[in-house]
């Protein structure tokens, strides 16, 4: 699932409800998720994200973020937001080690 630009209240809602859904029919083990899309990243935004990563947990799907840049990773350790999830570099790594 690749993010790109800002994740809002309705967004979120819509990915959550189309995120569960999607991996709850076709039953894969992970959801890998490109956040090398995402330019800003709040305490917001992180709520939103690990509402879909703990709704996933509970049907059995791990969630794997890639392609986390510098400037929110930096940000997110400012903020004190916790990352409680698998991450790489790169979609394509996540990719190479998952699958």
């Amino acid at each position: 699932m690749p993010l790109v630009g800002e994740i809002d209240t309705n967004r979120a809602k819509y990915m959550l409800d189309n995120v569960l859904a999607q991996c709850a029919k076709l039953g894969g083990e992970y959801l890998f998720t490109d956040m090398s899309g995402v330019v800003i990243i709040d305490t917001v935004v992180d709520h939103r994200i690990f509402n879909i990563v703990n709704s996933l947990r509970l049907l059995g799907v791990e969630t794997i973020l890639s392609g986390i840049r510098p400037e929110i990773a930096q940000t997110a350790t400012q903020l004190g937001i916790g990352f409680d999830v698998k991450t790489t570099q790169s979609l394509q790594v996540a990719v190479k080690r998952y699958i």
